[in-house]
């Protein structure tokens, strides 16, 4: 029975970084440093408003962005966050993937 446990998170693990293979945020695609800046910033606050999602992006690339399923708006706080907390701790466990080193030897 407990091995069903480590099957499951490695299946929604699995799901996850499928979304963010499709939304290009993964390392070597079209969104990844404009998806790592605000994954950072995510992982450190654990929300931000809209305001500082696009100072932190630009118009364009953060609406492309939001139509994926990575992030979320809450549109009664305009705050964007995480899409699910799986998404999250993802993003956490990989944490290199979005770390400002990495960005700068690609």
């Amino acid at each position: 029975m407990l091995t069903a446990f480590p099957d499951l998170r490695q299946e929604m693990f699995s799901d996850v970084k499928r979304e963010l293979e499709a939304s290009g945020m993964l390392p070597g695609r079209a969104y990844h440093q404009p998806g790592a800046v605000i994954i950072n910033e995510l992982l450190k606050k654990g929300s931000i408003s809209s305001k500082a999602y696009y100072k932190l992006v630009d118009a364009y690339t953060g609406d492309k962005m939001l139509e994926t399923n990575v992030f979320a708006t809450h549109i009664k706080s305009e705050e964007i966050s995480f899409q699910s907390t799986v998404m999250k701790r993802y993003c956490e466990e990989n944490a290199a993937e979005w770390e400002e080193n990495e960005l700068e030897a690609r």
